[in-house]
């Protein structure tokens, strides 16, 4: 008589049905790490890039703007000398970096970061006008948390995070 070691049909459909309903019942909380992961590594990525526009402004001694991609941060951004401050890179003006886009991330900048952020050598941040910038981005995912990025009036750029921000579409 034949007795064999193995699982029988019944045991194996019985154990796919039990990782079946695990697999169901992780995925979600998967799914908000991921986008809690992107939503992080997008706002590192926007910090160092306003911080190497600072620090660029300062080592060089020339004005260095960062601009949106399409008016929306969400889509990228460039790095490049903007000798009169306009925030649009004209032939003439020198292309430092460029960033591709952020996916599934919404950025919403205030009224004064909308296109652009422009660093004097001495490393403050102004407006078209001359007057000083500071100002902020939100940052969003499709989970609970935000985070903000705050440019004060001196220039320095911080971090911020949040469980929800009011900006952030729900």
């Amino acid at each position: 008589m034949f007795k064999g070691n193995g699982f029988s049909l019944i045991e194996l459909l019985v154990a796919l049905a039990v990782l079946a309903i695990a697999l169901s019942l992780a995925a979600p909380g998967f799914g908000r790490l991921l986008d809690e992961h992107r939503l992080q590594i997008a706002t590192q990525e926007l910090h160092v890039a306003l911080n190497q526009t600072r620090a660029t402004a300062v080592l060089t001694g020339q004005p260095i703007s960062i601009a949106a991609l399409d008016g929306d941060w969400a889509h990228g951004w460039i790095l490049f000398v903007d000798s009169n401050n306009n925030g649009i890179r004209e032939p003439t003006e020198q292309l430092l970096a460029t960033h591709a886009a952020l996916p599934n991330i919404t950025v919403i900048p205030d009224s004064t970061s909308r296109r652009y952020v422009h660093y004097t050598p001495g490393g403050y941040s102004i407006q078209l006008s001359g007057a000083f910038h500071s100002g902020h981005f939100v940052l969003c995912a499709n989970t609970q948390s935000a985070s903000r990025i705050v440019i004060n009036r001196a220039g320095r750029i911080r971090r911020e995070s949040s469980e929800t921000d009011p900006l952030c579409p729900r």
